[in-house]
């Protein structure tokens, strides 16, 4: 086999983490058809096919995926090095793609994206959130925050704690609302829950030793949670939400919380990249960055 070109392997590393030729051709300043010549090329070498060609897309044939996967650590520790060496800190600059639940992003993720931003000025992040699991390595992310039980063996994952569950409703609900002064009352009450999860309509709860499972009657499911949050202000039912996300409602009086100090800490928060990835010194001052504030907020 012909020796490939470093130049021609780190072109095609840009198409695939920036999403096609015209992308790459901006982030590299170089001509598209550069970037179309050099992928041309470099199948010719690798002798296989690459990349699959539509006029809207290009999607990783399983060979490119490989290819990709296996150039991906040395290009990036190549750059970071020759970033180094034009005296560039390597930890304060470069792009941080970034996805995170649409709910849990807002609240916890972008005031910590914002801090850091303003501690390194030429950081930049491209966030993007999303309820979906989306594919790291298709899709080009650097990082994901992922809440539930995780299944992929392709990820590398730090746990970053257990979100804390708590029962909430509205006091125009309450006042209307059948006794509630036991977890076992709740099969009374309508209740609101997030879609998706197993326990979307089993909720287990704790108290010390205590527990306690049942099912309720959803009378709203929904995949977003600040719209159950919304709906549970106007007296739609009871909720059991993350803590973080209600204590504001609580604070202000949308809300209280009911049946304490019952609650739910099954729900994992994990922070997960793909293997291949390189552990950069950058990726490295967002990750611990990330952990560290989010740990805090969650009360771990």
């Amino acid at each position: 086999m012909e020796t490939i070109e470093l130049e021609l392997s780190r072109i095609f590393v840009k198409v695939v983490q920036h999403g096609g030729f015209s992308q790459a051709a901006e982030i590299l300043r170089i001509q598209k058809s550069t970037v179309s010549k050099a992928v041309t090329k470099l199948e010719k070498m690798t002798g296989t096919k690459l990349l699959l060609r539509t006029t809207r897309s290009h999607t990783l044939t399983a060979a490119g995926r490989l290819f990709y996967e296996t150039c991906l650590e040395p290009i990036q520790i190549l750059e970071d090095a020759q970033k180094s060496l034009y005296g560039l800190d390597s930890i304060a600059s470069g792009t941080i793609k970034l996805t995170a639940p649409e709910d849990f992003g807002p609240y916890l993720v972008a005031p910590i994206v914002g801090q850091i931003c303003r501690q390194n000025p030429m950081l930049r992040f491209d966030l993007q959130y999303t309820n979906e699991v989306v594919d790291l390595v298709k899709d080009g992310f650097d990082l994901a925050i992922r809440i539930g039980k995780l299944r992929e063996s392709q990820l590398k994952m730090r746990k970053i704690g257990d979100l804390e569950l708590i029962l909430v409703a509205s006091e125009s609900y309450l006042e209307s609302a059948p006794k509630l002064s036991k977890p076992e009352e709740l099969v009374e009450h309508s209740c609101l829950t997030i879609s998706g999860l197993a326990m979307s309509n089993t909720w287990q709860l704790e108290s010390g030793r205590k527990k306690a499972r049942f099912q309720i009657k959803p009378v709203i499911e929904s995949n977003q949670m600040s719209s159950l949050v919304q709906a549970t202000i106007a007296g739609a039912g009871v909720l059991l939400a993350p803590k973080f996300i209600c204590e504001p409602h609580i604070r202000s009086g949308q809300l209280k919380r009911i049946l304490k100090p019952w609650n739910n800490r099954g729900l994992p928060i994990s922070l997960v990249s793909p293997v291949s990835i390189a552990s950069t010194a950058r990726l490295k001052l967002v990750s611990d960055e990330l952990v560290k504030t989010i740990k805090e907020a969650i009360g771990n």
